[in-house]
């Protein structure tokens, strides 16, 4: 084998503290530092144009400490170009650039992660080293293969994904490996000088990450044979070798100091006062632009000017850059640290410029641009009007089911009575909601309908301002939440040649799943379709837990349902894709359950809360994610492993809003009873991408620890908003 030392790719986390700042610059506070955080990747190729740099894309990178994940960033746009405040102590970066996906000619994926310390006012530089994560696959033909074939072609892949390489297809394939797919198979096909079909089949054993395996074609025969026989396939496997290093940054941030550049900026003539804007950047800033159509009325006198847009940096007509500073629109603390290549400035828009606005609309574009040509485009909206009242575009997160909140800006001091009203659309009559008049106007409107459009405006005793309009969320239900559908589904790349129980209509509507695709290599449901007890309809689910198999040949199995879909079998172990997608927001799960619980019979050290003899417990949990993806599925947001023990974290950052219920009391009699599980809302100001819901008879099943018959029958489902 040949051995290559790989450069390794960096994500670069530098501590700096830049100088010369002003009253309403951004200053950490005594006892932090500044992090700015860029990003750079080795290529195993070399970059060839700046849309090749581009192609890298940041997916995460967290910061943590002893405490736990601190900061967490899924893409370039939240990397915080004007530096990430930390305090001093201790952490640990992780990073993950590209794409992971399970064959490419194009995508690669890198990931690392290294310690460091901050202390304060420290200055330097701590690297991440992302070593390239891709099994690496090329073809190489010798020439005696085109004496003898034809119109060949090379397949290679695992069961997530394959690549085609046709004739003499010099690319390099990239490919994601799991503990599923170890192995590479390749096929070799093409047509023989005799005109027949030619096929050879093989495989890359063992493949290991960061390591390219080139397969090189031979024929070793006579010119006037043919035959799979004296065609070899050798295997080359190196570490990559890395031939380019390519910077991964943040985009300039450009954000408004002590007002949100995402609002618009509301006053009379003559009483808009001073704004100032905050642009830093990861790499040297390059150019600021500003763009409104009021320049070119400003400055369309003079040449140039009547373009209606000038860049700070660039511009080389002087007096342009006059009249600009004249107007009133000036940068200040411009300066680059030479070490890092951070850069930062303050870029003022004096009253001599807003208190000079006739009433109108003044949108004035601020595009940032850095030396890798990464742009951020922001806009300063000025307004200027005489209105008492101002409505403004609602929020898409702050629109529910049945509630939004809406706010407006108060102009005028002696606006009279200034209010929010609103209606549903198609009526006409308004409805004054309850407002909040300290700094403006803030209204939560509540006992809305569901998948509802309404309008709403701002107004007061003599005027109504523009309407604008908002449609609130469906109330949207789980599919079969009453468990009275079922249909047997076959999967032989799971269970070869038995059908399972799966709680939906058919397969086009699958949302539930449970555990019955590893049970039934035993022949054993542990997850039942069931009338023995139901809350309304003929049928509900019958979870039961149970030892599957026969002495060391089998395991303990947790009765369990949940959404999503159970991916493979390892050995005894599972591996499940929990979530489906979805963008509702109930406020809590009701249902009906019946739970007769016995002593634990199973358990181990991986889960201390139950012991053998203990009650058993049962366990139902919901969670509504964003659109991380954790675990290695593309499709399902979380990927969980027994055999790893990589199982869900109900604090994870993905998690918007998460509630459980854990039964530890047997039901009495033989009536299900209800339950309500209430959603506890980490976050509000986003929208989920998936909803997740789980439901076991042993709460310890993940580890296989709960009791042998323990049992408990779900029904009616019902998300209430």
């Amino acid at each position: 084998m040949k051995t290559i030392y790989n450069k390794i790719a960096a994500v670069s986390i530098v501590a700096a503290a830049l100088s010369s700042c002003s009253n309403d610059d951004f200053v950490p506070a005594d006892g932090q530092g500044t992090v700015f955080i860029s990003a750079a990747v080795s290529s195993d190729v070399k970059t060839q144009s700046r849309t090749d740099v581009d192609g890298y894309q940041l997916q995460a990178l967290w910061i943590a400490n002893s405490k736990g994940v601190q900061y967490e960033y899924k893409d370039l746009d939240e990397l915080p170009a004007g530096g990430l405040k930390l305090l001093a102590g201790s952490y640990r970066a992780h990073a993950w650039v590209g794409d992971s996906v399970p064959a490419s000619f194009d995508c690669r994926y890198f990931r690392g992660a290294q310690d460091f310390d901050i202390a304060n006012g420290d200055k330097k530089s701590v690297q991440i080293p992302c070593r390239i994560v891709n099994t690496v696959v090329a073809v190489a033909y010798d020439a005696s293969v085109d004496q003898v074939l034809s119109d060949y072609i090379l397949t290679v892949g695992h069961s997530q994904g394959e690549l085609t390489y046709e004739g003499r297809d010099d690319r390099r394939g990239y490919f994601m490996m799991n503990s599923r797919d170890k192995d590479l198979v390749w096929t070799l096909s093409g047509t023989q000088i005799d005109g027949s079909a030619f096929e050879k089949t093989g495989k890359i054993e063992a493949c290991a990450p960061a390591t390219l395996y080139t397969l090189n074609i031979t024929f070793k025969g006579e010119n006037s044979e043919v035959g799979g026989a004296y065609f070899t396939v050798s295997v080359d496997d190196t570490m990559i070798d890395v031939n380019d290093v390519v910077s991964v940054v943040a985009a300039p941030a450009v954000e408004g100091i002590n007002f949100d550049i995402n609002a618009d900026v509301r006053g009379e003539a003559g009483k808009i006062g001073k704004k100032s804007v905050w642009i830093t950047s990861s790499a040297p800033l390059d150019g600021v632009v500003l763009s409104c159509p009021y320049f070119a009325t400003l400055f369309g006198s003079i040449p140039g000017g009547e373009l209606g847009d000038f860049d700070l940096l660039r511009n080389t007509n002087p007096q342009l850059d006059q009249a600009v500073k004249d107007a009133g629109i000036t940068y200040e603390n411009f300066e680059t640290d030479a070490s890092t290549g951070f850069s930062q400035m303050k870029l003022v828009f004096g009253t001599a410029f807003t208190n000079s606005l006739p009433d109108g609309k003044y949108p004035v574009e601020i595009t940032a641009i850095d030396s890798n040509d990464k742009r951020t485009t922001a806009t300063l909206n000025i307004v200027v009007s005489a209105d008492p009242v101002s409505i403004t575009a609602v929020n898409p997160a702050d629109v529910w089911a049945t509630k939004a909140t809406v706010t407006a800006v108060i102009n005028k001091a002696d606006a009279a009575n200034p209010c929010i009203k609103y209606r549903k659309l198609g009526t006409s009559t308004w409805t004054v909601a309850d407002n909040n008049a300290d700094a403006g106007l803030a209204a939560t409107i509540t006992g809305l309908e569901p998948g509802t459009v309404y309008e709403y405006c701002a107004a007061t005793d003599d005027y109504e301002s523009e309407v604008l309009s908002f449609t609130t969320e469906s109330a949207t239900q789980l599919s079969n939440a009453s468990f009275e559908d079922v249909c047997k589904v076959r999967d032989d790349a799971i269970l070869r040649n038995k059908d399972v129980t799966v709680f939906a209509k058919n397969e086009s509507e699958w949302f539930w799943d449970c555990g019955n695709w590893g049970s039934m290599s035993m022949s054993k449901e542990v997850t039942e379709h069931s009338s023995d007890k139901v809350h309304e309809g003929s049928y509900s689910v019958a979870l039961k837990s149970q030892f599957v198999g026969i002495g060391v040949a089998g395991k303990f199995a947790a009765g369990n349902i949940f959404i999503g879909k159970y991916l493979e079998t390892l050995g005894t172990n599972g591996r499940l894709g929990w979530g489906r997608p979805w963008s509702s927001r109930p406020v809590s799960l009701h249902g009906w359950y019946h739970y007769t619980p016995v002593a634990v019979t199973h358990d181990n050290n991986k889960y201390t809360d139950l012991k053998k003899g203990d009650m058993d417990k049962a366990i139902i949990y919901i969670a509504l994610l964003d659109d991380q993806m954790v675990g290695d599925s593309n499709e399902y947001p979380v990927t969980v492993n027994t055999k790893t023990v990589e199982l869900f974290n109900e604090n994870g950052s993905n998690v918007i809003a998460f509630g459980k219920l854990v039964i530890d009391q047997a039901t009495s009699g033989d009536a299900m009873v209800p339950f309500e599980i209430t959603l506890d809302y980490r976050r509000t100001d986003v929208k989920p991408s998936y909803i997740m819901c789980t439901a076991s008879a042993s709460i310890g099943g993940d580890y296989f620890v709960g009791g042998n018959g323990s049992t408990m029958y779900l029904d009616d489902l019902e998300l209430v908003y």
